[in-house]
């Protein structure tokens, strides 16, 4: 889709799509299906299991521990919900957006106990979310492409 909400000319013509198009679907997909798992493993291994160890980690910090436990409870059914809507390209705009923003969130929570290295991986995924948002105007073979075809 175009800046303007167009569908590219090539996706509506039926063209073969570009190299730059089929990176970003590869993109989109892969970082899809990476916050999907990121978010299914922990319920599906035990979600306590994983959260109390990593809340302790917390204790020391300023962050209310209700407000930490509530943020890791709620984190893994997060990351599911915009792994399907990156892996559908569906509201793709608003997934990474929303993508940058629990980043950030993840990223204030590590600054506050000072676990750098984490920061530096937050990193990485902001960086990730904010190509997807300049590169959009790529994006193929997503269902965001098909409701943009419909309101045309």
């Amino acid at each position: 889709m175009t800046p303007s909400g167009q569908i590219d000319s090539n996706i509506a013509s039926g063209d073969s799509p570009s190299n730059a198009q089929i990176g970003f679907f590869l993109f989109r997909v892969t970082i899809g299906v990476n916050m999907f798992f990121h978010g299914f493993m922990r319920p599906f291994t035990g979600l306590s299991a994983w959260e109390q160890p990593l809340a302790a980690t917390f204790v020391d910090t300023y962050l209310p521990m209700p407000l930490v436990h509530t943020v890791l409870y709620s984190l893994p059914f997060y990351e599911m919900v915009l792994g399907v809507l990156l892996v559908l390209g569906l509201f793709t705009r608003a997934a990474a957006i929303g993508g940058a923003v629990m980043m950030l969130g993840l990223l204030y929570g590590n600054t506050a106990k000072q676990d750098w290295a984490t920061v530096g991986n937050n990193m990485h995924y902001t960086l990730y979310f904010a190509g997807m948002l300049a590169l959009q105007r790529f994006d193929w073979l997503a269902l965001d492409n098909r409701r943009a075809a419909t309101e045309s």
